[in-house]
């Protein structure tokens, strides 16, 4: 019995062993075994990962809003520093010295002006005295040189009357002398010119001319008082009433003359130290500029006084100043990056950058944790890197990252592009590129394919296929090469 039973154990492992031999030899003529992959329809997004750097989305370089030395400067580079603090104190009191030469030079100026205007007006209301008086004396002056004109007139008057007579009294003794001259040339005749005697004439004749000649004397005679008369007259020997009313109008009239003169002088005088407009305006934009001065050196010192004072709260990342420097307006003097807005700066290629747009998705990782944020920024300036190759800055925003973000620390950030959906995917394990293109292998009635394929995004883990492939296809995720296409394979689904 026992003996049976051994046989029938050997037996037994005999049939066992040809069993698995059969099954080793059944196997090999299938192929061999890969991992695989069926092609599916899924969504997929895309994602590039880079490592930038963190930074306040907002920064600020602060510059010296007046000219003066500083006192204090209360940080240092890489300080954190909180909204409203206090960062740079001047020293003022150069600025007060300044003020008060301000104040003093506004104040000459405001009375240099005041008083000149006063000056001025006072001389004008002076000048248009002088000028009243001025046009009086001149109405007095002719008013009684006219009377003065009126009594020489007068005297004109009676030495034309004398003249008048005078000739009139010159016409007669010529009238007579032409008598006795005619009587006596006819009595020459009669006479014969001195051949007959003087008895010849008439008594009429000789009596007529004695007549005549007596009445020449006397016109002579009249003539001779005229004429003295006339000189009298010429001479100034007016009556004395017109003398008295002469001396009275030639006191007067030296009076006035004497006034006017004054008058006249004055008004000049006066006139020449009025101000024109275009001076009282110079005086006055002198004044004005003096006092805009002192408020532009005023306002400084309000600045000086209140410092420079941060808007926002963040790092100082840059500091150009120190205690005791002088320090122009416009200098700059420190650069403040914000930690209340924060986002990491990360550098595309240019071949990833047409998937980049702002509001996708972007995750960053600092100290093992991850923020998600969005692409906030593309910057639209390329620069390049240590290979020369161009690359263009992102920005994406880092929600609540607190004291983890550090300004400038590296970061590793990843964007997720636009997703798209129904679309073929393969794990990215099954997908190749050669310089003919993107492909991948397939098994297809029990044997290995190369399928060159086009593809759409790439992942970490899957590949968008756009063509070259259908659903259910399966891909070869194992490692292959092209010594085994045609070849029989069996394939295990992952």
């Amino acid at each position: 019995m026992m003996k049976n039973t051994k046989v029938l154990k050997v037996a037994a492992v005999v049939a066992a062993a040809a069993l698995v031999g059969g099954s080793a030899v059944y196997a090999m003529s299938l192929g061999e075994s890969y991992m695989a992959s069926e092609v599916i329809m899924s969504e997929i997004s895309g994602k590039i990962t880079e490592t930038g750097k963190i930074h306040g989305a907002e920064n600020r370089v602060y510059y010296s809003k007046v000219t003066a030395p500083v006192e204090s400067v209360a940080v240092k580079a890489g300080d954190r520093v909180g909204k409203g603090e206090t960062i740079i104190k001047y020293d003022e009191s150069d600025l007060k010295r300044l003020l008060t030469e301000a104040e003093i030079r506004t104040e000459q100026a405001e009375l240099d002006y005041s008083g000149k205007v006063k000056e001025s007006d006072s001389n004008a209301s002076k000048y248009r005295n002088a000028k009243n008086d001025d046009d009086s004396y001149a109405a007095l002056y002719w008013m009684y040189r006219e009377k003065g004109n009126e009594i020489t007139e007068e005297e004109f008057a009676r030495q034309y009357a004398v003249q008048c007579q005078i000739d009139s009294v010159n016409k007669e003794i010529a009238e007579k002398e032409r008598e006795i001259a005619e009587s006596r040339h006819k009595k020459n005749k009669a006479t014969g010119y001195g051949t007959k005697d003087e008895d010849d004439y008439s008594e009429k004749t000789v009596k007529d001319i004695k007549k005549a000649e007596k009445e020449v004397d006397r016109l002579n005679e009249e003539l001779s008082e005229l004429k003295k008369g006339l000189y009298v007259t010429s001479a100034g020997a007016a009556t004395p009433e017109e003398n008295a009313a002469l001396n009275d109008v030639n006191n007067v009239m030296e009076d006035i003359t004497r006034n006017w003169t004054e008058a006249r002088s004055r008004k000049a005088t006066y006139e020449n130290m009025i101000m024109n407009e275009d001076e009282k305006e110079a005086l006055r934009k002198n004044t004005e500029l003096s006092r805009e001065e002192e408020e532009e050196v005023s306002e400084d010192l309000k600045k000086a006084e209140e410092g420079i004072k941060t808007d926002f709260a963040g790092v100082i990342t840059e500091l150009n100043v120190q205690d005791g420097a002088f320090v122009t307006e416009g200098t700059p003097l420190f650069t403040l990056e914000t930690t209340e807005d924060l986002v990491c700066r990360a550098e595309i290629s240019r071949y990833d950058i047409a998937d980049v747009k702002t509001g996708q998705k972007a995750v960053t990782l600092i100290g093992g944790r991850e923020y998600e944020g969005v692409v906030k920024k593309i910057n639209y300036l390329a620069t390049r890197d240590a290979s020369d190759k161009s690359r263009v800055e992102v920005e994406v925003s880092i929600p609540d990252a607190g004291d983890l973000a550090i300004i400038d620390m590296e970061a590793d950030v990843s964007i997720y592009t636009d997703a798209v959906d129904n679309t073929l995917i393969i794990p990215v394990e099954a997908f190749y590129s050669d310089d003919s293109g993107d492909y991948c292998y397939t098994v297809k009635e029990g044997r290995i394919n190369k399928v060159y394929v086009t593809s759409g995004i790439v992942t970490e883990d899957k590949v968008e296929i756009k063509s070259g492939l259908s659903q259910g296809d399966i891909v070869i995720t194992d490692s292959v090469t092209d010594e085994s296409v045609g070849g029989r394979a069996r394939y295990v689904l992952d």
